[in-house]
């Protein structure tokens, strides 16, 4: 098993953690876009000020904020937000046109992600990708989604997500100020047996050990949604104007 994190109590097949991880409430969005603001900002100031209030997706349907809360004093150590294809476009669909195979796919993209730093950063932002999980399995999406800047991108890359096209390549994202960003995937139904075939170090944690504390019930259900609109593609955003072409960085 993974090597537990400051405070992780052990008990038979379960894991205690000294946080939670679950749906954010609405009277917490101000500290969520404060310690997104913050973590943005430390390497991308003018973009990490824009961040400083709560955008449209913190409150549409298709969309959750995951936040990690200490047990000790209630303060916000960690967030994640997701967004499914349910009702409109995946964010990185606004700057680039994925894949035929991800035609009429269920897709859930990973954004905003944002942890404080201490000690157990790590194990946050590892919970909050759990979480994730949790969430897209729970919702029988066929793809999770992410992207990344560099060096971010080596994280994703060591969570064993794939280059959705071209391995390596970035694209500019009109969501994050046209900054390159490296775009990746991974399938819910085959990122179990990739970790154990890889003997990913953090196989245990992910699929094996219980979390009480990783709570994604709160979530809504996008059942019914995705059910009315088989293969459908509703537009949020600008229609696609960049193919899966290579970005020099």
């Amino acid at each position: 098993m993974n090597k537990p994190g400051v405070g992780v109590e052990l008990v038979g097949s379960a894991e205690r953690l000294p946080f939670q991880v679950r749906v954010a409430q609405r009277s917490e969005l101000e500290e969520v876009v404060r310690l997104r603001s913050q973590a943005y900002g430390r390497h991308l100031p003018e973009f990490g000020a824009k961040l400083s209030q709560p955008e449209a997706a913190d409150y549409q349907l298709g969309c959750e904020v995951f936040v990690a809360i200490s047990k000790l004093d209630g303060s916000l150590l960690g967030t994640l937000r997701t967004h499914a294809n349910a009702l409109q476009s995946l964010p990185l669909e606004g700057s680039i046109q994925l894949p035929d195979r991800f035609t009429g796919k269920r897709m859930i993209e990973a954004t905003r992600l944002s942890v404080l730093g201490n000690a157990n950063s790590s194990l946050v932002r590892n919970a909050l990708f759990k979480a994730f999980f949790s969430y897209a399995r729970e919702q029988n999406a066929d793809w999770m989604l992410v992207t990344g800047r560099k060096p971010i991108d080596r994280m994703y890359e060591a969570l064993l997500y794939r280059d959705v096209a071209e391995e390596g390549a970035f694209f500019p994202m009109k969501c994050t100020g046209n900054l390159p960003h490296r775009v990746m995937c991974m399938a819910v139904k085959e990122a179990e047996p990739i970790w154990r075939e890889a003997r990913h170090p953090l196989y245990d944690f992910a699929f094996v050990t219980r979390h009480p504390d990783i709570d994604v019930s709160g979530a809504r259900d996008l059942g019914d949604v995705w059910e009315r609109r088989p293969g459908a593609k509703l537009a949020l955003f600008q229609p696609p104007v960049r193919s899966l072409a290579r970005v020099a960085v």
